[in-house]
């Protein structure tokens, strides 16, 4: 059977054998040690173009059927047959793709988390749209502020920016409004 898969929208340097793209998921997911998505799977695999679209999907297929993965409503997990074959073949795949793999879920991973706690919403206003920010914990709201931007590309960036860097804006706020110069000082001496 010929192992050589499809390669379309796949970079030089990526992943053009089957049996390597079956390995690199097991890698990120023995890895990350936490379930990842088919869509967060897709965005730092495809998205990256590492591996074709229908073969990730196949190989996904693969490792369910062969019981090396699981996936439920969380996602898809390594199961301990699937982790022993990640950490015994791992190096059949280039330390270059898994690192970039890798890298890029736990990026994928960490924002979804933030996106929990730093929410966004964008609605049309007059002259332009509202962005509104707001950090929350369960139900409990922390920090909200609402900033107008004159289209809704500049909103969806302003809210992406938002959700990655909520944290530092509500100490920055904080430290101003609360006149604590120790708050922000050293987070603008970086900037």
């Amino acid at each position: 059977m010929d192992n050589q898969a499809l390669t379309a929208g796949v970079q030089l340097g990526g992943l053009t054998d089957r049996t390597e793209i079956k390995i690199l998921l097991c890698y990120l997911m023995a890895e990350l040690k936490q379930p990842i998505t088919q869509n967060q799977l897709i965005e730092c695999v495809c998205g990256q173009e590492l591996v074709n679209y229908f073969e990730m999907q196949s190989a996904l297929q693969h490792l369910l059927d062969h019981k090396l993965i699981k996936e439920d409503e969380t996602g898809f997990s390594i199961l301990p047959e699937g982790a022993e074959i990640a950490r015994q073949l791992e190096t059949v795949v280039s330390a270059t793709v898994r690192r970039y793999a890798y890298n890029m879920a736990v990026n994928l991973l960490q924002y979804e988390a933030l996106k929990k706690q730093n929410k966004i919403s964008i609605t049309p206003a007059d002259g332009g749209y509202n962005l509104h920010c707001s950090i929350e914990d369960r139900d409990f709201c922390i920090f909200s502020m609402d900033i107008m931007m004159p289209d809704e590309k500049s909103a969806q960036y302003a809210g992406q920016q938002f959700i990655l860097k909520g944290q530092d804006i509500f100490k920055v706020m904080l430290g101003i409004t609360t006149d604590t110069p120790g708050m922000y000082k050293d987070f603008l001496k970086d900037k």
